[in-house]
């Protein structure tokens, strides 16, 4: 048999309209129908992705353009094609319509409404290649034989190999249901010519295509692709599919020490949180307080707070007997609800020492690791205690966490270097659409900004955002730069706020800096759409969303050589990475139109890999894969 060089593909027939669900696809492809805020087709096009196929080619028909513009040219990193079936005439004429895009290539076969959870795609594809086949199709194990007449039943020796496919059989001659997930030599478009018609639907039959090879004696096997499997018809299989779906879905609580102070790390949980309830997913936070903007952010997550009189402001714990308190209060209460949920996702210390010695399936998202050192000068007592706290560390996180996910390759060797663990990246999240639509005018009558250069630092006014630092660029770029304002928008944390403020006044830089106190969202987005440049001078952790959420408003941004995104940045030529930052203000003021198109590409490039959406489905797959390693 001729097996080609070529890497597979994936093609998936999304062409029809589904006329059996009514309403819901009146003005829509069926595919496009949501599952838990996500389209069915999207269910496949990750199964395209997890049998690593080199591309993926959709066949459309039925409001195409709907689909063509929700995918785009690529999927997670792999090339999307199109092939348009002008006419509705079954499966064999889509897949003769995608016979040019596929090529040479063998492919796998996807049906753009199937739902089957835990799909073994590459088992499937390793039986393909390892036996030589000629096609497996995907199956599983149907108790309801009446749910098979709906697809086809597969009549095989002893170890698979078929002899006989029957299209939606009235009296099924066994418990196998044949699914769409089918993988095939490039060599099955050979027999489209050959399939018979079929006398009641008047079309030609996958089925029947495959049954002519089957005659011909090549080598065509079934494979147990999922142990619960629908293919969306009607709205009852609709409802199937969603019962499925959360039927399989692992209960998460999220645990982070507070919830009252709404910063970056907040937003991306409630963020994480809403996500996962779109998804099907039960999930709630355990937390030491709150705040109301949260509680009416989330839409349907409990937020549990065990009794404590505890304070945790900016930057975090004041001393070590917090901490200890702390760890205290969240094993105490976590040893009473943990039994009620399937996976716990850490987020920051010191709630990651809280689990152990249990065992449970765990996510740590590492955005902050702790900062276990003591200065060079301690003397041999905390030099010692500082030894046995990062032992401690180590030996907690390494038996109690399954997988530690973080969003850029600083913390990704931090996680290595500590816990000699291989962190998974996981990019965080933009709300691209809510930041890209600002409205510059109210922000520039509010704040009366007309005329100025606008130089905005967003995010809590803390050492750690190093706000002095934009200062004194704004100090240095002034001659330059005669009608530069800088914005600091963010809460004030009083002793380094003042610390701020005595500089400015120091310096007779009042008429050059303005403070606007804590704003809200709608108020900030309209300062990014406003400002000519973002500035953040920010060291080695935290303020990571900020610089993104400018970009989103096509606002060129220039960030700390330290910063964790760093990388990224260069990495995607999306703005400026320096520490020389009144040289980078002069640059993007003498060069604006250079700058505005960096940063709307960058803009486009946000939209498309940083999605919260993106974010959640990656941190899912972990949850889901700490849960099946411990059951």
């Amino acid at each position: 048999m001729k097996i080609t060089k070529e890497k597979m593909k994936a093609l998936i027939l999304a062409g029809g309209r589904g006329r059996r669900l009514n309403e819901m696809t009146k003005k829509r492809n069926k595919s496009m129908v949501e599952l838990f805020g996500k389209p069915i087709i999207e269910y496949n096009l990750e199964h395209a992705v997890e049998a690593g196929v080199s591309e993926i080619v959709i066949v459309v028909g039925y409001r195409k353009e709907e689909i063509i513009n929700r995918i785009g040219n690529q999927y997670k990193g792999i090339k999307v094609t199109y092939a348009v079936q002008k006419e509705q005439k079954g499966m064999v004429d889509a897949i003769e319509t995608a016979k040019n895009a596929v090529g040479k290539s063998d492919f796998i076969l996807m049906l753009a409404d199937e739902i089957m959870i835990n799909a073994d795609l590459r088992g499937v594809m390793k039986k393909f290649r390892d036996e030589s086949l000629f096609a497996v199709c995907g199956i599983t194990f149907e108790s309801d034989r009446r749910s098979i007449g709906k697809t086809y039943n597969a009549m095989t020796n002893e170890k698979g190999r078929v002899f006989r496919l029957i299209e939606k059989p009235r009296f099924p001659v066994n418990s196998i249901k044949g699914t769409g997930h089918c993988v095939f030599r490039n060599e099955i478009f050979e027999y489209i010519q050959k399939t018979p018609i079929n006398a009641n639907r008047c079309e030609k039959e996958m089925v029947d295509m495959i049954q002519c090879a089957v005659d011909e004696g090549k080598k065509v096997y079934v494979y147990p692709l999922s142990k619960e499997y629908t293919n969306i018809n009607s709205t009852e299989d609709l409802d199937v599919a969603k019962e499925m779906i959360e039927r399989h879905n692992p209960r998460v609580l999220i645990i982070h020490n507070q919830m009252k102070y709404y910063g970056g790390g907040e937003l991306l949980i409630v963020e994480l949180a809403n996500w996962l309830t779109k998804r099907g997913i039960k999930n709630d936070i355990l937390t030491l307080s709150k705040s109301r903007d949260v509680e009416n952010s989330l839409i349907n997550t409990e937020i549990i707070i065990p009794e404590n009189n505890l304070n945790i402001e900016p930057p975090g714990y004041r001393d070590v007997k917090s901490i200890l308190k702390a760890i205290r209060i969240f094993r105490k209460k976590l040893r009473e609800i943990e039994k009620n949920y399937d996976v716990i996702n850490f987020h920051d210390f010191p709630v990651t020492w809280t689990l152990f010695p249990k065992k449970k399936p765990c996510v740590w998202f590492m955005n902050m690791p702790p900062n276990l050192w003591s200065r060079p000068d301690a003397g041999f007592f905390y030099r010692a205690l500082n030894k046995a706290r990062i032992l401690a560390d180590r030996i907690i996180v390494r038996s109690s966490v399954d997988f530690i996910a973080v969003a850029e390759s600083l913390n990704l060797k931090r996680a290595f270097e500590r816990y000699g663990k291989q962190a998974k990246m996981v990019h965080f999240g933009i709300n691209h659409e809510f930041f890209s639509n600002g409205e510059k005018e109210k922000a520039v009558k509010k704040f009366k900004l007309d005329g100025k250069f606008v130089v905005v630092q967003s995010g809590m006014i803390t050492e750690a955002r190093n706000q002095l630092e934009s200062v004194k660029a704004v100090e240095k770029a002034k001659e330059k730069i005669q009608n530069i304002l800088m914005v600091l928008a963010g809460k004030e944390e009083d002793r380094y706020a003042q610390k701020v403020k005595e500089y400015i006044k120091n310096k007779k830089l009042e008429k050059q800096i303005l403070f606007t106190g804590n704003l809200k969202r709608e108020e900030l987005r309209d300062i990014y759409m406003a400002a000519d440049v973002g500035l953040f001078p920010i060291g080695g952790q935290g303020g990571v969303l900020a610089p993104f959420e400018v970009l989103c408003a096509g606002t060129p941004i220039i960030i700390s050589e330290d910063m964790e995104t760093s990388e990224l940045v260069k990495r995607q030529d999306i703005g400026i990475s320096t520490s020389e930052y009144d040289k980078a203000l002069v640059e993007v003021y003498n060069n604006k139109e250079k700058y505005l198109e960096q940063a709307k590409k960058a803009s486009l490039f946000v939209k498309n890999n940083l999605s919260w959406g993106a974010f959640s489905d990656r941190m899912i797959k972990l949850f889901e894969s700490a849960w099946r390693r411990h059951k």
